[in-house]
């Protein structure tokens, strides 16, 4: 009886939580390197917006590792979906705060490390096509 129950806990945790999960269908590979002054730019968020953004719409994002590359995920599934996009590329670091309310330690700052305009889909100039190929070397290195 207790071996029965203990299997039954452990698909619990390891078969139903993928149960009712929604498959997208037609998820292609998009991978990149993203550089900063010709310098890998390790730990920023690098996000693909549709192009003509709908409600409704996937964003794709991912995260740059030491060497500046990434793969991105749509809703955690690995892929995205042919079609254009703006890309937008986030990379913040928190600096000390300078001001403070008395009694309280000061706020810390969030700087952006790269230029804003990356940071925002309508002001970034970086454009893409996913076509059904996917991407698999994709690069940008981001110049102040």
């Amino acid at each position: 009886m207790r071996f029965t129950k203990t299997i039954t806990i452990l698909l619990l945790f390891f078969v139903l939580p993928g149960c009712g999960k929604p498959k997208i269908d037609g998820l292609v590979s998009v991978r990149g390197t993203i550089t900063y002054n010709g310098e890998p730019l390790e730990g920023a968020t690098v996000g693909f917006t549709p192009k003509e953004f709908q409600s409704g719409d996937r964003l794709a994002t991912g995260r740059t590792d030491a060497q500046g590359r990434f793969e991105l995920r749509t809703i955690g599934e690995l892929g995205v979906l042919p079609g254009e996009y703006t890309v937008v590329v986030i990379k913040n670091e928190m600096l000390p705060g300078e001001r403070s309310i008395p009694g309280r330690p000061p706020s810390p700052e969030i700087r952006s490390v790269i230029p804003m305009r990356y940071g925002n889909p309508n002001t970034s100039e970086v454009n893409v096509v996913v076509s059904r190929e996917g991407l698999r070397n994709w690069q940008l290195d981001i110049v102040d």
